[in-house]
């Protein structure tokens, strides 16, 4: 039997909204239960559609969640409600 296993969906939208506030790599990987290299495939694909932003405060990147990233949270948030 398989693991539990996450929806593409599911890992972006949680990414989306821990970045919300700003967030560093390292809690982003933890905080959505990824792997370094999990995170490394994901990201790209989220900044290239403006969907999260890649701030460089201080020595580290700060990943946040875009305008555009929250309306998709509310749309997904919305869809999911309406499926349960």
């Amino acid at each position: 039997m398989k693991g539990n296993r996450r929806d593409r969906l599911v890992i972006l939208s949680a990414m989306l909204a821990h970045a919300a506030k700003g967030v560093c790599k390292t809690e982003l990987m933890y905080k959505v239960g990824l792997s370094s290299a999990q995170l490394d495939r994901y990201v790209p694909a989220l900044v290239k559609s403006e969907l999260l932003e890649v701030c460089n405060h201080s020595k580290r990147p700060v990943y946040r969640t875009t305008e555009k990233g929250r309306s998709f949270l509310d749309i997904f948030d919305t869809l999911v409600r309406l499926l349960d």
